[in-house]
C-alpha cells in the first residue's frame, strides 16, 4: 500500500486510502485497524488522507445492475477520478475465492452489507451478481493484487498462509481473478462471479482471452491449494443441491474452547440467527441461517468453524 501511495504522488495526484470492514465498524473500532494493519502508519509517512467508507454513502442509480437497481455505495467511491484495487489472493468460504471483484464489497458501508446478504440469502449466483452489479457501475482503473503471501482452506479469516510469491496487477478485474484462481488450482468456472462475469460477456472464457505480461502462467499453477469445504459442490446442479441439502449442508459451528462469549458473531450475523445469552456459548438457529459465513470471517478468537457433514467431506476428496 504504501508503495502505490508513494507512486501516485511521484505522478502529482492525490491519493486517499480508504475501506469498509465488515460488521458493525464505529470510528474507534476502525482506527484501530489501521494501527493494527499498519495502515496508520503509511498515511504518517506520506501524509495520505484517509476515509472511513462508513461516514457517507450515496444512493446511486445502476443501468447495468441485474440485481438492484439501485446501489448503496460509500460517497468517498463515487467522488474518486480514479479507483485503485489492493485485494490479497485468498479463499473465501462464501464466494470460494476472494480477489479483485469480492473486493468492491467494501465499497458498501457498514451494516448496508448486512442488508444486501439478507436479500441474497443463500444463492451464492445471486451475491456474485450483486458483486458483478458493483464491479460493473464502479470498476477500477486498475488493480494489483497481493499474491507474496495468499491464504488456503476456511478463509477469508481462519485460513492458513501459503507462499505464492507474486504480484498480479490488471486493469480488468475479471481478468485477474480468472488468472489468479488458475495460479490457486481452481476451475474457473467452479468460482461464481468468474463463471458469471464470463456469462456476462465481461470476462474471460478461456485463459487464452488473456493477454499476459511477465511471467507465463501454466508453470506457476499450484498444487495441493487448499479450497474451501464449500466449494466441494461447486459444479453440483442447484435442484440436486436443495434436494439434498439436509444431508449436505455446510454450516458454521462454534468452538466451546476457544469462544470468549464476546457476542460479536450474534451482533454481525444478518438474519439474527445467532442467540447469545450472558455467560453461555452462543446457540445458532440453523433454520434461520443463511450460510453467508459473517459470524466466520468476523470473530476476533477464530471459534467459529466451518463444518461439513460427512457426505461432504467424502465428495471433497
Amino acid at each position: 500500500m504504501k508503495a502505490i501511495v508513494e507512486l501516485v504522488q511521484e505522478l502529482g495526484a492525490k491519493p486517499v486510502l480508504g475501506d469498509s470492514p465488515g460488521g458493525g465498524s464505529t470510528t474507534a473500532s476502525y482506527k484501530a485497524l489501521l494501527e493494527k494493519t499498519g495502515i496508520r502508519d503509511v498515511a504518517d509517512d506520506t501524509g495520505c488522507e484517509i476515509v472511513r467508507f462508513d461516514e457517507a454513502k450515496r444512493e446511486i442509480a445502476s443501468i447495468k445492475a441485474k440485481t438492484f437497481k439501485k446501489l448503496t455505495l460509500a460517497k468517498a467511491v463515487t467522488e474518486a477520478d480514479v479507483i485503485i484495487g489492493l485485494p490479497k489472493l485468498k479463499t473465501h468460504n462464501l464466494t470460494y475465492f476472494t480477489g479483485a471483484v469480492k473486493l468492491l464489497y467494501g465499497y458498501i458501508p457498514g451494516l448496508f452489507k448486512t442488508e444486501y446478504h439478507l436479500h441474497t440469502a443463500n444463492d451464492i449466483n445471486l451475491f456474485a451478481d450483486l458483486l458483478l452489479d458493483i464491479h460493473e457501475t464502479y470498476p477500477p482503473a486498475l488493480t494489483l493484487m497481493d499474491a507474496i503471501v495468499g491464504m488456503e482452506g476456511a478463509g477469508p479469516s481462519n485460513g492458513k498462509p501459503r507462499k505464492i510469491g507474486l504480484v498480479m496487477a490488471s486493469k480488468s478485474c475479471t481478468a485477474l481473478d480468472y488468472v489468479a484462481v488458475t495460479i490457486a488450482g481452481f476451475d474457473p468456472m467452479t468460482v461464481p462471479t468468474v463463471r458469471l462475469a464470463k456469462e456476462r460477456g465481461v470476462g474471460p472464457d478461456h485463459l487464452e482471452d488473456v493477454t499476459i505480461y511477465g511471467e507465463q502462467v501454466e508453470p506457476l499453477v499450484m498444487e495441493n491449494f487448499e479450497k474451501t469445504l464449500t466449494a466441494s459442490l461447486s459444479r453440483a446442479p442447484p435442484f440436486l443441491i436443495n434436494a439434498l441439502k439436509r444431508f449436505i449442508a455446510v454450516k458454521p459451528v462454534i468452538d466451546v474452547s476457544s469462544c470468549k462469549r464476546c457476542g460479536e458473531c450474534s451482533r454481525a450475523c444478518p438474519p439474527n440467527a445467532i442467540v447469545l445469552k450472558k455467560a453461555r456459548v452462543p446457540d445458532i438457529n440453523y433454520s434461520k441461517c443463511i450460510r453467508c459465513y459473517c459470524c466466520q470471517e468476523l470473530c476476533p478468537e477464530g471459534a467459529i468453524i466451518v463444518s461439513a457433514p460427512l457426505i461432504r467431506r467424502l465428495l471433497k476428496r
